[in-house]
């Protein structure tokens, strides 16, 4: 039987080490177009990205890239920007919804395209199930959602009991909605390729060069390492949340814990047992569960966000948490009795408001650029790249203004 690893990351410690990427501290004085601050799935996207179009770029890492978050997420790409379309488009209006909860999906399809192109096997991409289990849930809200993405033109479809339970394999399902364009990959993988696929693009990369501080010029921005001083027309701020950089914006965020489990493999006899379809699934619960199935018949579930905790008592939460979420899979999924969690582990989430990323300009900082509570969904963090490179070269379309620090 597997001991359970607590703390630790399955696909970093699954990745060959002699693949792991090492990349040099910057020394010294240079200048470069744009500076990206962060090296999590966002930075190294962006950096990609920056990189394809011609830019002079180089990206700078506290730690070694992907340790922090990005390795650490549970590899489901969401094909919307938030669980509610109702409360969204009851915020935004309905034009400003359809744009936000289009151009997720359609960054799922894009990024596994963009991801095999540069031999990444893991990303795959799936319809998902948004299962009605608890009767603590209202099945009306559910079906509103699934209606008004309806009339908004997004594709949204509500199934009965038992189909909901003949897909998902949950017994106790009430109904379900059907969520197209969602999918699954190892983020770790993801992000060395794409960080490698920037560098031979001509990207600069920079690990162990924790930046201390930032300044706007007149007609630039100096971002100041460790070990020397970058000069930049543009610096991108990557880092998942707002840091002691930008106390002023730390309103535009919650932060919080997010915890991972993965299982030991299922035998094939309660794989029958189970006999789940649908590989991707989340629920309405508050918060809400993810659960996927891996290719290689394991299932990782993601859910019981909390505040952060102290160091002192942070092994203790994440044993507590980790039990957690194996009962509450249990409940899910009854014939995974006596299976045990190969890995647990705690992910540090920010999240906006309304749920939905910020990427683009922010008035009060010239010459900068942000991505922040992408919640290290790889979807979300190529969507932001994608952006981000738009609003510096200038090509900024309709819906980026959507994601934008002005949206409301």
């Amino acid at each position: 039987m597997p001991r359970t690893q607590y703390g630790v990351s399955p696909w970093v410690d699954a990745f060959p080490k002699t693949r792991r990427p090492n990349y040099p501290r910057f020394r010294g004085t240079e200048s470069y177009s744009a500076v990206i601050v962060g090296g999590g799935l966002t930075g190294c996207l962006t950096a990609y990205a920056f990189a394809a179009a011609g830019v002079k770029v180089a990206l700078l890492e506290a730690d070694r890239l992907g340790l922090q978050g990005a390795g650490r997420g549970p590899g489901v790409l969401h094909g919307e920007p938030a669980a509610s379309y109702r409360d969204v488009e009851a915020r935004h209006g309905r034009k400003a919804a359809r744009g936000l909860f289009e151009s997720s999906r359609r960054a799922v399809l894009d990024l596994a395209a963009a991801a095999r192109r540069l031999g990444v096997k893991s990303v795959e991409t799936h319809d998902a199930l948004r299962v009605l289990a608890s009767f603590n849930a209202e099945e009306k809200l559910l079906i509103k959602d699934a209606a008004l993405r309806r009339d908004a033109g997004i594709d949204a479809v509500m199934v009965k009991a038992a189909v909901a339970t003949r897909e998902s394999g949950v017994e106790s399902a009430r109904g379900a909605m059907r969520l197209r364009d969602w999918g699954q990959c190892d983020p770790y993988e993801l992000l060395v390729a794409f960080a490698a696929g920037a560098s031979e693009r001509g990207a600069m990369i920079f690990e162990r060069s924790r930046v201390k501080r930032i300044k706007t010029l007149r007609h630039n921005v100096e971002v100041h390492a460790a070990n020397g001083v970058l000069q930049a027309d543009t610096v991108i701020i990557c880092t998942g949340e707002p840091t002691e950089l930008y106390r002023s914006l730390k309103r535009h965020v919650s932060v919080q814990e997010r915890y991972v489990v993965r299982t030991d493999r299922l035998s094939a006899t309660v794989r029958r047992q189970i006999a789940a379809r649908a590989r991707l699934i989340t629920d309405t619960e508050a918060p809400a569960h993810v659960i996927r199935w891996t290719a290689d018949g394991r299932l990782v579930i993601a859910g019981a966000e909390g505040a952060r905790k102290p160091l002192r008592i942070k092994r203790h939460t994440l044993v507590q948490r980790t039990g957690q979420l194996m009962y509450e899979l249990l409940r899910t999924y009854p014939p995974i009795s006596g299976v045990v969690p190969t890995h647990g582990w705690d992910l540090p989430i920010a999240t906006s408001a309304d749920g939905v990323m910020y990427a683009g300009p922010h008035r009060n900082y010239p010459q900068h650029l942000f991505a922040w509570a992408t919640r290290h969904d790889p979807a979300q963090a190529f969507l932001a790249s994608r952006i981000l490179v738009r609003h510096y070269l200038g090509q900024a379309e309709r819906e980026d203004a959507f994601f934008a620090f002005t949206r409301g």
